[in-house]
């Protein structure tokens, strides 16, 4: 059994506005306890959790995060049914269709959600889906599983403190926005996220050396194309001519010192 009593005593504490001063006083203890405790470098005697339990409102098994390891379980038994429902037999030409069991696979984590209604990945994956599939529908059918994509990243933003779905959900209620014709918002938010300097894509090329870095450069070459490439696919859906591109030449100019520099020319 994984216990995990100090990563639970710092997210009850952030999450309900207590402090480690607070904790102790009702304790009746030292401040420097709490704070070990959280650090994980001990652990209070077996007669205070009921006490500490108390102090925060929930159970002896969720101070200890053991109902947390079973939750985690659950969730990865999830998962592995949620990608065999969505695996796509593919075509002739050995290409997936992605389209295929979509709904199949929405059915199933809206279902995962009345059984575990806190999982935020749950949110997100089931936002992510209403999305994608709803590129494909027309008329109230679309707006129907837009705007219950919009629901669920709302749901995230109100209630998660954790960056990372809170920028998934940030991310896919932009292109919700979008598609519901809400431009204007969607460029607001959009505008708002973080950009590409201070993200870890940036920060990791400042600190990693060697094979590690050589990593990373791969990462971001990738990144970058597969930006540039989104953007130009976005641009043709409105009539672009690519060849507009080769009349800009600050472009040409860095591109140019993107390939000398990986390819040595």
């Amino acid at each position: 059994m994984e216990i995990r009593l100090a990563e639970k005593l710092r997210e009850l504490r952030r999450n309900q506005g207590n402090t480690q001063e607070e904790l102790a006083a009702f304790l009746g203890i030292t401040v420097q306890a709490v704070s070990k405790w959280e650090r994980a470098e001990g652990m209070p005697d077996i007669t205070y959790l009921p006490r500490i339990a108390g102090f925060y409102a929930v159970s002896v098994d969720t101070l200890l995060g053991v109902d947390e390891a079973a939750k985690e379980t659950r969730i990865s038994e999830i998962c592995r049914e949620y990608d065999r429902i969505r695996q796509c037999p593919p075509r002739p030409d050995g290409t997936l269709i992605v389209e295929n069991n979509i709904e199949a696979g929405i059915e199933y984590i809206r279902a995962a959600l009345s059984e575990l209604p806190d999982c935020w990945f749950f949110m997100q994956l089931l936002a992510s889906d209403l999305w994608y599939h709803a590129k494909s529908k027309e008329g109230e059918e679309k707006f129907a599983l837009l705007d219950e994509a919009e629901r669920w990243c709302r749901k995230i933003l109100a209630g998660c403190t954790e960056d990372r779905w809170r920028h998934c959900a940030n991310e896919i209620l932009c292109l919700t926005l979008y598609e519901q014709g809400n431009k204007r918002q969607a460029s607001e938010l959009a505008w708002s996220l973080p950009g590409a300097v201070g993200s870890n894509d940036f920060m990791l090329t400042n600190v990693l050396e060697g094979a590690e870095l050589e990593r990373q450069l791969a990462i971001s070459i990738r990144e970058f194309l597969r930006l540039a490439y989104l953007s130009v696919q976005k641009l043709n859906e409105h009539g672009f001519d690519p060849s507009r591109l080769r009349n800009q030449p600050h472009l040409r100019v860095q591109l140019d010192e993107i390939r000398k520099t990986v390819v040595g020319e």
